[in-house]
């Protein structure tokens, strides 16, 4: 009797979401990646914070390595500005166990884990579609290829959404985060900050917002360093008057210079960043994840929440 062909699985997008799936599927499928953009995303420095059971779950079950760095905190600890000064006034502490990763080793090691996964890097999808037959249809400048399972890991503009609830569109939040991560000796003349960041991770309330800070593994490929950098991200309202295709690093450094404790302002206005993004926001509600043969893979951008 001839043996079963393996399962074809298609998985668009190379982000964390499409590098769990395709590791989820590694036992005897035929899995293909498709990412759009031709970079390599293992360098990529930002903080990512998974819970702890779900942290010892992947492990356990091999989807991540046992030896990844991580920083682990047992404690939250939330701050704000003292009001009518520049201090910083303590609000609270509280048991919230978190596990804070890199986004690079944390994609390096699912990548790992996925074994013998096809990536075609640099190639967009430009469609997804059903045959008659019942399978997915993934169409590339190279042409059509047909899976069994499609995986949409492909983020907001995803069209494997727009497949699963037609018309649906994702509603902007009103809001921006701004995300960076350097090396510890950048904010060393904070070391109250800085011991506070080792044993808990930090949120600091403001009008309009907040910004959460922790420290992470340094992303360098010889495990065991113990090196950290440290995280943030900071949720605020945009800019009155943007202007288009302008840095957005100035803006959060002046937000968190009118709204931040003078310590935690200096720490984010600190000008040797090793990575800086800002994302917008936006918020959407799908009524359903999967209809045969789509599945919708959703992945935060990693706020430890």
């Amino acid at each position: 009797m001839a043996a079963a062909a393996a399962l074809r699985i298609g998985v668009i997008g190379v982000s964390i979401a499409g590098r769990a799936a395709a590791a989820g599927f590694r036992a005897g499928a035929d899995v293909t990646v498709y990412e759009r953009s031709g970079a390599e995303l293992q360098d990529r420095g930002f903080g990512i914070v998974i819970p702890p059971p779900l942290h010892r779950e992947l492990v356990e079950s091999g989807y991540l390595d046992a030896e990844m760095e991580t920083a682990p905190v047992a404690r939250r600890v939330w701050l704000t500005r003292e009001t009518g000064g520049r201090s910083t006034r303590e609000l609270a502490r509280q048991s919230s166990p978190v596990t804070p990763c890199n986004w690079g080793l944390l994609w390096r090691s699912l990548h790992t884990s996925a074994g013998a996964v096809r990536y075609l890097r640099g190639e967009p999808v430009t469609s997804v579609g059903t045959a008659p037959d019942g399978r997915a249809v993934i169409t590339t400048a190279r042409g059509e290829e047909r899976y069994d399972i499609v995986v949409g890991a492909d983020g907001h503009a995803s069209r494997t959404r727009q497949l699963l609830a037609p018309g649906l569109l994702p509603e902007p939040a009103g809001y921006l985060v701004w995300r960076g991560a350097f090396p510890l000796s950048a904010p060393a003349d904070h070391p109250r900050e800085l011991e506070l960041l080792r044993g808990a991770w930090a949120t600091l309330g403001f009008p309009g917002g907040h910004g959460i800070f922790y420290l992470i593994p340094d992303g360098s490929r010889h495990p065991g360093t113990g090196d950290r950098l440290l995280a943030y991200a900071v949720y605020g309202r945009p800019p009155a008057s943007p202007v288009a295709g302008a840095d957005p690093g100035p803006y959060v450094r002046e937000l968190a210079e009118e709204r931040f404790p003078a310590a935690w302002a200096e720490i984010v206005g600190h000008s040797t960043h090793r990575t800086t993004a800002c994302h917008p926001m936006a918020d959407v509600q799908v009524p359903r994840a999967a209809r045969a043969p789509l599945l919708l893979a959703v992945c935060g951008r990693g706020e430890p929440a």
